[in-house]
């Protein structure tokens, strides 16, 4: 067995992730979206619904830090795509969709739906199913166990 097997496989989907974020970004730009916005977008109204999602959440769900999410969201912010709503307490805030950002968001999705058909296209349907199983195991270690120190 390959010593470094485990180290290819996450050099080629790094390789696969940058190919696959470039290719969305070109999708999108018609649009005037990132692939990045277009993630963020997505997941405030699947995971925040019309109550939103506070940031926090929103970048734990993303995978990336909390200072994304605050970037990203100012962005959309004056842009229209979302707006800040109150949150638990005083301190806290909520991200949820405009009725812009819906609006966007729904003309965006049947060009993702179109490129990730194409993109997987040649890959028979049992093999995605077992490829969304191993991501999901991948990004649930990502989630639960820091990388060791050096």
């Amino acid at each position: 067995m390959d010593d470094l097997l485990a180290s290819r496989v996450c050099t080629a989907l790094m390789r696969i992730g940058t190919k696959m974020a470039t290719g969305f970004d070109q999708h999108f730009a018609p649009l005037g979206l990132s692939q990045a916005q277009f993630r963020f977008l997505l997941a405030v109204w699947e995971e925040g619904g019309e109550a939103g999602i506070a940031p926090s959440a929103l970048a734990e769900h993303l995978l990336v830090e909390r200072a994304t999410v605050s970037v990203l969201g100012n962005v959309l912010v004056e842009r229209g795509l979302i707006e800040r709503r109150p949150g638990e307490d005083r301190r806290s805030h909520k991200l949820a969709l405009t009725a812009t950002g819906g609006a966007l968001l729904q003309r965006a999705v049947p060009r993702a739906v179109g490129l990730a058909d194409y993109t997987l296209g040649t890959i028979e349907p049992a093999h995605l199913l077992a490829l969304r199983d191993q991501l999901a195991l991948i990004e649930a270690r990502l989630r639960t166990a820091p990388p060791p120190e050096e």
